[in-house]
């Protein structure tokens, strides 16, 4: 069972990474229903992602980073990163 401090930094991050899929959607002028269409999900689903309602699962994660140029590895870094090395004990190794 997650902690309310768990599921606190869940939404955040489900928060986050909607804003930066709207953000980086609308920069490049592309349509919901376009980008939907270009990854292979309905326009419903897409808008769901971007409310921060649902989070795709990796491999339309990753669809969307392909299509609108977002750096996995930035995301990776900024944002979970310092979550597991929080959660991480290193003097048990």
């Amino acid at each position: 069972m997650k902690s309310h401090s768990e599921e606190k930094e869940i939404l955040h991050l489900k928060k986050v990474f909607a804003a930066i899929i709207h953000e980086k959607r609308l920069k490049n002028k592309m349509t919901q229903e376009r980008l939907s269409e270009i990854i292979g999900i309905t326009d419903v689903y897409l808008r769901c992602i971007e409310s921060g309602k649902n989070v795709p699962n990796w491999i339309i994660w990753l669809k969307l980073c392909t299509a609108l140029e977002v750096d996995v590895f930035e995301i990776q870094q900024r944002f979970f990163e310092p979550y597991i090395l929080n959660k991480t004990d290193v003097n048990s190794f």
